[in-house]
């Protein structure tokens, strides 16, 4: 037991009592006294600190360094430690000493008098009804009075959670509105003074993998849970965060694994996880290590501390995780993001045990992705007169309309719902698809006084919604594209222009890889059009990043931009929602030295 016993009251401009420090007021004052152990009625006089004009740091630190070593501070409640030095203390930017962080709580099991335990007094009166408690106390257990030391936590401690784990429900929240690139880490800041168990936050993914925004995060116990739900609507990186009672089953859900390969790499004990996104597909362990320790900011992976994604096939998704003994070495493999292993990109993310068992878990689930495959059976109509209409499309196309499918004109608005000049049209079958764009290609569509030659490309479902399952392909300078036929048919019609590949180049925000999961809502697709020249994909996803609610996913370069053309592409979302919002944030925005066009594809 200590020598000294520092009685601790707080007072802030808001709240106080039980509800101390959920609203985030400013503190105020904080008051104290030392009781000598051995000497009971030595009691040094009550000290008041002024903490709006002295300040937070300078008013601890006064405290330090007028209490004895050897001390330990007792207050009526755990509020004051907990929801309210902590947390001020991450805001201002300073670590609390260890005197700050273990105290007693002389109020636990049984409350002081009413009007201290509601703050309804003055911090002389609530000083008073402590030091009259700790006499209580040792008179009645002696030496065993205050063996029962809370401690505050402020290190994530990590762990591994199984399915056969009992988890408690009254210790467990839901955080929803967190950014999109936030980490345990920040989940556990948000949470400041109160104690997560080890392994105890778990980032849940969307359906699609991605993270979506919200973390399940289990407390040591029911107090501090209870604490917990008292953030809510608190802010994180300017974000405020909801917080909501959940339970142990939806905690195991989501952190709990079943692989034992992923589990094995969990165990190594590695300070911290990297993510690596856009790996080639025949990347080995060796190009891995190499792509980490190159450099003047190289550093090592640590002795299998590499786990390749698969799918349950046993092809690779593109994924791995990486681990690293210490945080150091895995703050400088962050730097490496966008840095490339061959010709790709690679993307790093911070990551957690929770999300390597999810990721792993659900590559290996037998879900297959629904793919239309490779079958160019649609075409693409650019330059149409803003009056044409369904009926005038189909006069244009003549005898090729015949080959039309059931609702299969797919005309593109822009943000005001006007039309933009652009259509895509599915067609019967490929052959269809190849003659159609053979023989409009270039022709005049006539509308009233108006004559426009119009633009004939085929191409592919996959081109219109961008749901690709294959590899990226890399970019092509040749436009437009030639028609193509199934490989019986070739030489129908002769060859009227070089061939062209579509570009396809994912970019997705953190962390999906868009070949392992199955999208289950219909994707947003936006047209940009006035690209200047040199504009790459990742410009163009970096442009709607600026707003990180808006989930821009792939781009499809459609034409690059030349002096004599401004470019063209395709922008994925990950639902007509999120297109929406993109194009209601950033209509009339430039991209480069230029505004650009952008209009809503509708499917």
């Amino acid at each position: 037991m200590p020598r000294y016993l520092i009685a601790l009251a707080l007072r802030t401009s808001g709240l106080n009592g039980p509800d101390q420090g959920s609203d985030c007021s400013p503190l105020l004052h904080i008051a104290y006294t030392v009781i000598d152990i051995q000497d009971l009625r030595k009691e040094s006089p009550v000290e008041e600190i002024d903490v709006k004009s002295l300040g937070l740091q300078a008013s601890l630190q006064k405290i330090e360094n007028s209490v004895p070593e050897e001390s330990l501070l007792v207050t009526n409640g755990i509020n004051g430690i907990r929801q309210v030095l902590h947390p001020l203390a991450l805001r201002s930017s300073f670590k609390l000493s260890p005197l700050f962080c273990s105290f007693v709580n002389v109020a636990r099991g049984e409350p002081l008098r009413a009007c201290v335990r509601d703050g309804n007094c003055s911090v002389d009166d609530e000083l008073a009804a402590i030091c009259e408690r700790i006499r209580a106390l040792i008179a009645r257990d002696g030496e065993d009075a205050f063996r029962n030391v809370e401690l505050v936590r402020t290190e994530l401690r990590n762990a591994i959670c199984w399915k056969e784990s009992e988890v408690d429900s009254a210790v467990v929240v839901r955080a929803r509105g967190l950014p999109w690139q936030a980490t345990d880490h920040d989940v556990a800041q948000f949470f400041v003074g109160l104690n997560i168990a080890p392994g105890g936050v778990a980032l849940c993914l969307s359906a699609e993998g991605r993270r979506n925004g919200e973390a399940l995060v289990r407390f040591e116990e029911s107090e501090q849970r209870e604490l917990a739900l008292k953030r809510h609507r608190h802010f994180l990186h300017n974000r405020y965060i909801e917080v909501y009672r959940a339970t142990g089953e939806d905690f195991l859900q989501v952190a709990a694994g079943s692989s034992s390969e992923a589990v094995r790499f969990v165990s190594r004990g590695g300070a911290m996880i990297v993510r690596m996104r856009g790996l080639p597909y025949d990347c080995t362990e060796a190009q891995i290590r190499e792509f980490f320790a190159s450099g003047d900011n190289g550093c090592m992976v640590m002795e299998g501390g590499i786990l390749f994604v698969n799918k349950s096939d046993g092809r690779p998704t593109g994924d791995a995780f990486v681990m690293f003994d210490d945080e150091a070495a895995g703050q400088l493999a962050l730097t490496k993001h966008k840095h490339t292993i061959g010709s790709r990109y690679i993307e790093l993310f911070r990551s957690t045990q929770a999300e390597v068992q999810q990721v792993v878990n659900r590559s290996l689930e037998s879900v297959q992705v629904v793919v239309q495959g490779n079958r160019k059976d649609c075409i693409r109509l650019r330059g149409l007169p803003y009056e044409a209409h369904v009926e005038n499309i189909v006069e244009f196309l003549g005898d090729a309309a015949r080959h039309i499918v059931f609702q299969g004109v797919h005309m593109v608005y822009n943000a005001q719902g006007h039309p933009s000049g652009e259509a895509f049209i599915q067609m019967d079958s490929e052959i269809s698809a190849a003659t159609a764009a053979a023989l409009a290609h270039n022709k005049y569509m006539q509308i009233g006084k108006k004559q426009r030659y119009i633009e004939v490309f085929q191409c592919s479902p996959e081109d219109m919604n961008l749901v690709i399952t294959s590899p990226p392909l890399p970019p092509q300078l040749v436009l437009p594209p030639r028609p193509m036929y199934p490989q019986p048919v070739t030489g129908i019609v002769p060859t009227l222009i070089a061939p062209f590949t579509p570009v396809y180049w994912p970019y997705p925000s953190p962390p999906v890889s868009p070949n392992v999961y199955p999208l289950p809502s219909q994707p947003g697709l936006v047209l940009i059009t006035g690209l200047c020249p040199n504009i790459t994909p990742q410009e163009i996803l970096a442009h709607f990043h600026s707003n990180p609610e808006i989930a821009a996913e792939s781009v499809q370069m459609l034409r690059w931009g030349s002096a004599q053309c401004g470019g063209e592409a395709l922008v994925r979302f990950r639902s007509r929602v999120d297109a929406e919002r993109a194009l209601a944030e950033h209509a009339g925005a430039p991209l480069g030295a230029a505004p650009v066009n952008l209009s809503l594809i509708h499917t």
